[in-house]
């Protein structure tokens, strides 16, 4: 959600400018059901050669969904790269989209849980799940009332331009990651929302290792922390693409009860329980390909 004042235009920017309008200009003439199937069948193709993170979301479904067989894995994970070359094709949406576009094609289940917060005059949590569909929220929630989220910049200027620039339009607004705490805090005071996405491995380093799918896993409780500290409710969220609707949608889950509990590893529970629900829901949707499990109890051996 970092505002630049100009788009990067140096030459070695063109190439990406040119993908980036070739794309747009699919938004313009082609139907979008066939937009999508190209965005899809991209993915395909980096489904069969990108094999690094192929492995990494085979590894991850392997121990989280033990349930599934081989065959179930693979066609998961394939599924998975599909929505995320789909995801990448609607992008523009996000970048560009006026707001009856993207009311027009992304909706908002539970709108109400956050709309409800707002007159109480209560600051929100939004704890974000990775999914294919990530970017398509920040603008279409900012059509709703502007919200605050930490930003990391990208090493690519043009992505770093883009993806900031969708974040935040609408009037919401960056949180810089070195402002740290007090910079989340300052976002909530006044019934502020913070978009904030908290199932990355952060390390070792201030985090429980609590379960995920039965498994340890370095949390970083930071939410229970914000919440107790500003007096936040805390909504799970996550954005899938419906394929029943051809729409993408955002749902907000009802604020976590008894949270926070005040500590830390509870708090931390709590929070990878409300993130197994939502991706029991959609597992294709969620982002396997994380490395998710990095950070290991002392003497265990390492997944990846």
């Amino acid at each position: 959600m970092a505002e630049h004042e100009k788009p990067p235009l140096g030459i070695r920017q063109w190439p990406g400018w040119l993908l980036v309008g070739c794309i747009w200009a699919t938004h313009w003439v082609l139907p979008r059901a066939l937009r999508r199937r190209v965005g899809r069948a991209l993915g395909g193709l980096a489904w069969r050669f990108n094999k690094g993170p192929r492995r990494v979301a085979e590894i991850n479904l392997n121990r989280c969904l033990p349930e599934l067989d081989a065959s179930a894995r693979t066609a998961m994970i394939r599924e998975h790269f599909r929505l995320m070359g789909q995801a990448i094709w609607d992008y523009p949406l996000a970048w560009f989209g006026s707001r009856a576009r993207l009311a027009r094609e992304v909706d908002i289940d539970g709108l109400e849980h956050l709309d409800a917060l707002r007159e109480q005059g209560r600051a929100v949590i939004l704890m974000v799940a990775h999914t294919a569909g990530l970017d398509i929220a920040p603008p279409r929630l900012g059509m709703e009332g502007p919200m605050y989220g930490p930003y990391n910049p990208f090493d690519n200027a043009l992505a770093d331009w883009l993806i900031s620039h969708g974040r935040g339009r609408f009037g919401n607004r960056p949180v810089p990651r070195e402002a740290g705490l007090r910079g989340l805090l300052r976002a909530l005071r006044g019934g502020g929302v913070l978009y904030y996405l908290a199932d990355e491995d952060y390390g070792r380093e201030r985090s429980e290792f609590v379960p995920l799918f039965g498994h340890l896993k370095a949390t970083l409780p930071i939410i229970g922390r914000l919440a107790q500290a500003s007096g936040a409710a805390v909504l799970p969220t996550m954005t899938i693409y419906d394929e029943s609707t051809r729409r993408y949608r955002i749902i907000l889950d009802p604020p976590l009860t008894d949270f926070p509990s005040g500590e830390a590893e509870r708090d931390a529970r709590r929070m990878n329980e409300a993130l197994e629900v939502q991706i029991r829901r959609y597992p294709a949707q969620y982002m396997w390909t994380l490395k998710l499990f990095r950070t290991r109890p002392e003497g265990e051996q390492g997944w990846y």
